[in-house]
Order: C-alpha cells, then sequence, then structure tokens
C-alpha cells in the first residue's frame, strides 16, 4: 500500500537497469582483453515511471468543511493494448488536502510507442457524507482511500501518448497528453465548473537489454565505464603504475614493499574469484570528485550484486591482539607481515565485493589487518556481501589510521566493524542498508557498527589502554557519524563488545532493531566505551547518554536519557530511492543532510556548513554529492 503523504518531488526515478553483458577474454586475449557489450534476449519490454499532478482550472474551493482541495482524492488508471502491467495509481493526499492531486504511476509496455487512454475515478459524495466515519479520517493513512472500490465516479479522462527515447530517458517530452476531459469538482459545491489538465512532472524510461541508469552520478558513470583493460594476476614484488582500465584475475598478491598507484578516473575491474592483497607493500589511489576511482564488478552491467569478487586486503605489521592470524580468502595469507603497508586513498570506490569462500568466510570491500598508517578521504563500500570496512588491530598511535568521509552503502553485513586491538580516528562517516530485495543475501546481525576489544577470551585479559603496548585492544575514535538501517531482525545500529574501550560522540543512529548495544560478554574484560551525544531512533529501547558503555547484564545497556531517545522521523534530508526494493538507487540519489529536527550540536556524519580538513582543506556539508555511486546492481 502506496503512502497518501506522497511529495511529486520526491517521485522515484528510475527502475533496477535491464541486462546487458560485461564479458571479459579470457581465452587467447593476451594482456588486453576487451569488456564487449552484448544484449540478452529479442523481446521489447519498456517501463515507464511517471510523477505528474491532476489539476483544475477553477479556483480553489474546499470538499466539505474540512481541507480537502477542489481536486477530489482520485484513482487514476491506464488502459490499452499495448500495456503490459502497471498503469494505477491514487492520488490521496492527506486529510488536509496536501498532495490530494499527485500521482505515481509505473507502467510496462510492450511497445517503444503507442497510445494509452487514462480514467480518473472520484469517490462518492455519499462515501464523503457518510455519518459513519468522521470526515477527516476518510483518507488518513491505511483508510479505504487506497482501495479502488471506492472510487465509483468516472470525472475525467484523457489519452496519452508515448515515445520512448533511450537517449533521453528522463526526457518528460516522451509523454504528451490530449482529449482531456472531465470535472474533479465536488458535485456539492454549486456554481463550480473545471476542467481536467495533467502536470507532468517526472518520467523515467527504461528497455529491456539496454543498460540505462538515468540521472548517473559521476561515480556511477565511471564504475559503469568499459574499456580495454590491461590483466593483473599472480604477483607483484615491483612498484607500478596502473593504466586507465585493469582487469583483476585470481589472486593477486603485492608484495616486497611495492606501491601500486592508480591514477585518478581509473577503474579495476575484478573478475569472479580474483581479489587484491597488499602484503606489506602500499596502495596510492589519486581520484577526485570529478574523476575518483573504481573497483567493481567485471560482471555485466546491471546484473552486477554484492559479492562478484574479492576485494581489496590489506596486511601490515602494527598492533593487534594476535601475534599469529589468518586472513579470509581463498588464498589466505598469515597476519601481522613483516612489512608496513602504508594506504593512502582519495575519492575511491569499492563496489560489488566480498565473495564467500566458505560458509562464514567472505572476503569485505576492504579489509585491513594490524595496517598502522593509513588516510582514508572520501572512500565508499558500496554493495559488498560481508563488510563494507574490517579492521583487525592497527592504527595505534603514534602512526595511526586516519579516516575521514567515508561511505558503507548496501553491504550485506556490517558497515564498519572494527576488531582485535583496532584504535585509529574514524570521522565523518555515513552508511546506510538496502532491502533485501535489491540483491544478496543480508547476514544474520546486519549492524551499523560492529566492534571487539580481542580476539579471544584468554588474550591480554587486562585490556586497558595502554597496559600492554602493541597488543592493547581495540580503542577507537570515533566522531560524526549518521548510520541508517532497515530494520532487520538482530541489527544493532552499535554494538560494543569483548573489552572495548573507544570514544563515539556526535553520532545519529536510525532503524535498527536494536540503537545501541554493549555485551559485557562472560570470559571477556569489560566494555568500556564513552559515548556522547548519541541520538537515536525513539521506537527502540537502548542509546547511551554521555557515560561508560557498560552493560549491567550480556546484550543490554543502561537506561538512557530520554533526550537522546528523540528520533521519531528519518534523520536525514531524503534517503532517494535506496529503501525501495522496486528502484534500489537506481536514479534518485540520497541526500545525508542532517535534519533540522535532530537535536543542536548532533551533527551526524554530514558537518554543517561544512568544514576544513587538514589533509584535504575545504570540504562541503554534501560531500558524497556528485561522486558516490547508489545504484544496487
Amino acid at each position: 500500500m502506496k503512502s497518501l503523504n506522497k511529495k511529486v518531488s520526491k517521485v522515484v526515478s528510475a527502475l533496477a537497469v535491464a541486462i546487458a553483458l560485461v564479458g571479459c577474454d579470457s581465452g587467447g586475449g593476451g594482456s588486453n582483453a576487451a569488456l564487449a557489450l552484448a544484449g540478452l534476449g529479442n523481446s521489447y519490454q519498456a517501463t515507464v515511471v511517471m510523477g505528474g499532478k491532476l489539476r483544475i482550472a477553477a479556483a480553489s474551493t474546499v470538499f466539505p468543511s474540512v481541507g480537502y482541495v477542489t481536486n477530489k482524492p482520485a484513482y487514476v488508471k491506464l488502459t490499452g493494448s499495448s500495456l503490459t502491467s502497471g498503469g494505477t495509481d491514487f492520488t490521496v493526499g492527506s486529510s488536509t488536502g496536501a498532495d490530494a492531486a499527485d500521482f505515481n504511476i509505473t507502467f510496462k509496455t510492450n511497445s517503444a510507442s503507442g497510445k494509452l487512454h487514462g480514467e480518473v475515478f472520484a469517490i462518492s459524495d455519499a462515501y464523503y457524507t457518510s455519518t459513519v466515519v468522521p470526515v477527516g479520517a476518510k483518507c488518513s493513512a491505511g483508510s479505504a482511500c487506497d482501495s479502488a472500490s471506492v472510487y465509483t465516479e468516472l470525472v475525467g479522462s484523457f489519452d496519452m501518448n508515448y515515445v520512448i527515447d533511450t537517449s533521453s530517458p528522463t526526457s518528460t517530452a516522451q509523454l504528451t497528453f490530449s482529449n482531456l476531459l472531465g470535472d474533479l469538482s465536488p458535485s456539492t459545491v454549486a456554481g463550480v465548473s473545471s476542467t481536467l489538465y495533467v502536470d507532468l512532472v517526472n518520467v523515467i524510461t527504461t528497455v529491456a537489454g539496454v543498460y540505462s541508469n538515468p540521472n548517473a552520478t559521476v561515480g556511477e558513470a565511471l564504475c559503469d565505464a568499459i574499456g580495454t583493460p590491461a590483466i593483473k594476476q599472480g604477483t607483484i614484488s615491483a612498484d607500478q603504475v596502473w593504466g586507465k582500465y585493469t582487469l583483476l584475475r585470481g589472486t593477486v598478491v603485492v608484495n616486497n614493499n611495492a606501491t601500486i598507484t592508480i591514477p585518478k578516473g581509473a577503474v579495476i575491474y575484478g573478475e569472479r574469484g580474483s581479489s587484491l592483497f597488499f602484503n606489506g607493500a602500499s596502495l596510492v589511489t589519486q581520484g577526485t570528485a570529478a574523476e575518483p576511482v573504481c573497483f567493481t564488478s567485471a560482471q555485466a552491467r546491471g546484473s552486477r550484486f554484492p559479492g562478484d569478487w574479492g576485494g581489496v586486503i590489506f596486511i601490515g605489521n602494527g598492533n593487534g591482539t594476535r601475534t599469529s592470524g589468518t586472513t579470509e580468502g581463498t588464498t589466505p595469507l598469515t597476519y601481522p607481515g613483516s612489512n608496513p603497508s602504508n594506504i593512502t586513498l582519495r575519492y575511491t570506490i569499492v563496489e560489488f565485493a566480498g565473495n564467500e569462500v566458505a560458509p562464514g568466510d567472505e572476503l569485505n570491500s576492504l579489509s585491513q589487518y594490524q595496517v598502522n598508517s593509513a588516510t582514508y578521504r572520501f572512500v565508499q563500500a558500496h554493495r559488498g556481501l560481508d563488510d563494507s570496512f574490517e579492521w583487525w588491530g592497527g592504527g595505534l598511535s603514534p602512526s595511526t589510521f586516519d579516516g575521514a568521509y567515508l561511505i558503507g552503502s548496501g553491504a550485506m553485513d556490517d558497515d564498519f566493524d572494527m576488531d582485535e586491538g583496532f584504535s585509529g580516528t574514524l570521522k565523518y562517516l555515513i552508511s546506510v542498508k538496502y532491502p533485501a530485495g535489491c540483491g544478496g543475501s543480508v547476514s544474520t546481525d546486519p549492524h551499523g557498527f560492529e566492534m571487539d576489544g580481542v580476539h579471544a577470551s584468554s588474550s591480554f585479559a587486562g585490556c586497558a589502554p595502554g597496559a600492554n603496548g602493541t597488543h592493547d585492544c581495540s580503542n577507537p575514535t570515533v566522531s560524526n557519524y549518521t548510520a541508517v538501517g532497515f530494520n532487520f531482525a538482530n541489527s544493532f545500529g552499535e554494538r560494543h563488545r569483548e573489552g572495548l574501550q573507544g570514544s563515539f560522540s556526535q553520532g545519529i543512529l536510525w532503524n535498527f532493531s536494536r540503537n545501541i548495544v554493549c555485551d559485557s560478554t562472560s570470559g571477556y574484560p569489560a566494555v568500556n566505551s564513552s559515548i556522547s551525544n548519541v541520538h537515536s531512533d525513539n521506537s527502540k529501547t537502548d542509546c547511551m547518554n554521555s557515560t561508560t558503555c557498560g552493560g549491567t547484564a550480556s546484550g543490554t545497556a543502561p537506561t538512557c536519557a530520554a533526550s537522546l531517545l528523540d528520533l521519531s522521523a528519518l534523520p536525514v534530508a531524503d534517503l532517494g530511492s535506496v529503501q525501495d526494493a522496486n528502484f534500489c538507487g537506481h536514479g534518485t540519489k540520497p541526500d545525508f543532510t542532517t535534519s533540522a529536527s535532530v537535536a543542536s550540536g548532533a551533527t551526524g556524519g554530514a558537518p554543517v556548513g561544512g568544514t576544513t580538513d587538514s589533509i584535504v582543506g575545504s570540504v562541503t556539508e554534501k560531500w558524497w554529492s556528485g561522486w558516490a555511486v547508489w545504484r544496487a546492481h
């Protein structure tokens, strides 16, 4: 059932893209295997998303003594021989008449051009004048106004011609209206005569077999680019500067203190089963907002999904609570390594990574094992099968892991996972969950933040900061973050456990099954995180009030001040279409600007009015805008 309070400006403006094949020439292609496109299927099918408003020419009047505008709540229905599905919508607004004429219609057609007939039905006056239900309640959310059965009066009609233009899928010129007839005025208002008009606001068209991502960001256009790549496979032991297009084949390991430099605007494709390890080696990406760097899947544009390839893995020789561990992956390596791994990432996207090696053993989009020295600025991990970012140790002062302006979007497990002694600094973070219907398999506990202090209860049990030198338990400094969940079962905004220390401030948590859980697990050191000014969903019970995170029992958090359980509505400006399972981010893009309703001082992941960064200089409030990617496939 659709919401009754629709906004035309937020019409979902795109559909999941149709299939087009991105293949890799693995047979005799040499070092340059072309990435080719091939459409699949011969039957034509176009999908049209249209948004607009029904209007009348008469002066505004109200219907009986409440706030309904002259244009009655209506039911719009399209018919025609070329229509294969869809084509209806209700225009119901609130009981005060807001948006009472807005419509959102999606329909599919088997013809590139044609004519459909539209009919507009109104609710009978008898329904409104009935005393059975108060008038003001008749069109509230969940009422009969979202049921076609109450629309019994034919009050208008029109013809709509369509011509699908794949070169301009958002052009409103694809739809034209004629033969508009009708009167949307309430018949009980004497002397009012009006004519039906259709004001078209938004149009998006997609055609099966033709790749299309309307309103693509710079990052989406780059990541969807098709080029002729150089193949990288096996071991790399010397410095390299990679070109515009690169294809990863199998497990690629960079070692021997080598540095890989990737220029702005470069695209790295990962084949199935591929991954990129930096084992005591370094990576420098030189992306910009206008030309980011993209690591993406080599699968079909439009049919790329979480787990298509392995992701990027860094192994250093920094601090951690393990003296010897084994990474995840088809070819696991031991950590810590014998050499440092230094990382400098700028405007870098890693998407559709995290292939499953074995049940419970999935690589992440970005994995950092005991990496002490790194600076991340404007880095997005998108649609990974496991975690977006995961750290195993690293970041202990004076060499620190310094991450800012990071996005974890659409991961199937955690967005930010800090384990085994990670003590870096992270600031201005955004995470958002996608519906399961957008593809991939959601984990049993898809958290925003999952954080452990130590890998085992018997390891460095003291766990006090500074007590054990390089083996301190996790003690990160995390500030200014916004995490938006999808209310999946057993999903926490933050999970603090197993000796975690840490400082967490200026956070915003929304729509997880629980907000903050402090898990004082038996046999592990006590959790002792400091949490300050973290605002959360008031429909949940867990949060913190400028105190330490030390629950009285496993999986609990102390009762917190009501002032921090103060979020009653989406705390960001707009999620676009990322959480609509029909569209999954194709078309309308999100805006994570913190809503004015959020308490003063809790800026979350968007620096109000912008800020200045010591490394990159001036940063705008909407720092993600334009370069980040949001389409789910």
